[in-house]
């Protein structure tokens, strides 16, 4: 089933709410409708069921007119999971999922069908709710209740499923077990899935698709990875936001920028010799210190290389596993040249990085302070034959001096700047 949204618009009295949205989804298509709180999410959603009537636009359905379609056949193809499924009346949980087969039922005097009863069966043992089958729906934990009625909307055995933020009550644990319920239908049921979420993150991880919608208007629409950009975030939501891919699942994943907590800056340049997640904390404290910094050189896929981008940092950028090259080198130097003092990170040493100890030595001999925090006890950082721990101790005679931690240090430069 194909679902196509053309120049959809919406209006609340004088209120433009929706305005010429357009986008399709594939069958089988998991898709997430994400913006800012009245950028008309729900508004969207519920106009894809005809609860809303839309004021303009078109939603078609197989290439089927929806504002064709009887009540009844909407019902076939769409279900919807609320927002808040509360209940004040303790009907048992399978009468809660066989509310879901009214649709398909010819007549309200009509008894229970064989159909019926499988199709309620069949939905709760999808959704893992079938212990539940005779207790009150009011005893239910709300993650347990959520599954219920995703269970009585698979009970109308629809073409879409429509949830509008199915996780917004839940805790952490809820909300994975909900997104994953909801996931294994997509994949192992081919249902189509059209979601409200808040959770960039969230959708990020399960979604195929993300449309995205900013006062109304569709800012973008594709995969998460081309929609979520730091750009797209900061225009949409105004947040200041660094982009990722996790490792393990290789999704986008999204956090906000850390902001300087000090809006002073005085003329001292500290350049920060780091690597392998040494040098976050480091750069953080000194940015919040008031101080200027800058990087040596740094492979891009080390967390440092990130750690730097995110707060703003330069850095000397080299490829990966590839040894600091003539040319980076001596942007290096050329930092060192434009910093008051050099600070080195216990980060690990070996034959691709060494020159970054090497700057080091340039900064001595040009008259720079040089300190060079302590690694963790018990943690070396030698991994060339004892060659990096013999320099230290030579850059050490020459006058770096070492201190046990980034406190230490920051105490330290302050003292020499009075």
């Amino acid at each position: 089933m194909r679902m196509d949204i053309r120049n959809l618009s919406f209006s609340y009295g004088s209120s433009k709410v929706l305005g010429n949205v357009t986008f399709s989804v594939r069958d089988g298509e998991f898709v997430g409708i994400m913006g800012p709180n009245g950028s008309g999410k729900t508004t969207l959603l519920r106009c894809m069921t005809r609860y809303l009537p839309a004021d303009g636009g078109s939603i078609m359905v197989d290439a089927r007119p929806l504002a064709d379609m009887s009540p009844r056949e909407v019902a076939r193809v769409f279900a919807v999971v609320p927002q808040s499924s509360a209940t004040d009346f303790p009907f048992k949980v399978e009468d809660i999922v066989m509310m879901g087969r009214i649709p398909h039922i010819s007549s309200r005097l009509a008894g229970r069908a064989k159909k019926d009863s499988e199709a309620v069966h069949r939905a709760m043992e999808r959704t893992n709710t079938l212990q539940f089958s005779d207790r009150p729906f009011t005893a239910l934990s709300g993650g347990e209740r959520q599954r219920v009625i995703i269970a009585r909307a698979l009970a109308q055995e629809p073409k879409v499923l429509l949830l509008d933020e199915p996780t917004v009550y839940l805790d952490v644990s809820g909300q994975f077990e909900v997104m994953d319920l909801i996931k294994r239908l997509n994949k192992e049921q081919s249902m189509t899935i059209i979601a409200v979420l808040h959770d960039i993150n969230m959708a990020a991880r399960y979604c195929d698709s993300i449309a995205l919608l900013n006062q109304g208007r569709l800012e973008a629409y594709g995969p998460p990875n081309e929609v979520l950009t730091a750009d797209a975030i900061q225009s949409v939501y105004g947040m200041d936001v660094s982009v990722r891919r996790d490792p393990f699942t290789h999704a986008v994943y999204v956090m906000r920028r850390p902001s300087s907590t000090s809006g002073r800056r005085h003329g001292t340049r500290v350049h920060v010799l780091c690597g392998g997640g040494t040098g976050g904390p480091l750069m953080r404290l000194l940015l919040d210190g008031g101080y200027s910094v800058s990087t040596g050189v740094l492979n891009v896929l080390d967390s440092d290389f990130e750690n730097a981008s995110d707060l703003r940092i330069p850095v000397l950028a080299e490829a990966p596993f590839a040894q600091i090259s003539e040319g980076m080198h001596a942007e290096n130097l050329r930092l060192v040249d434009e910093s008051s003092v050099v600070v080195v990170a216990p980060f690990p040493v070996g034959p691709g990085n060494f020159r970054n100890l090497e700057a080091v030595e340039h900064a001595l001999r040009s008259g720079k302070k040089v300190f060079l925090l302590a690694p963790p006890q018990g943690e070396t950082i030698d991994f060339i034959g004892g060659k990096a721990d013999e320099y230290i101790k030579r850059l050490i005679s020459s006058g770096a001096i070492p201190v046990k931690d980034a406190q230490e240090m920051l105490d330290m430069i302050s003292r020499q700047e009075r």
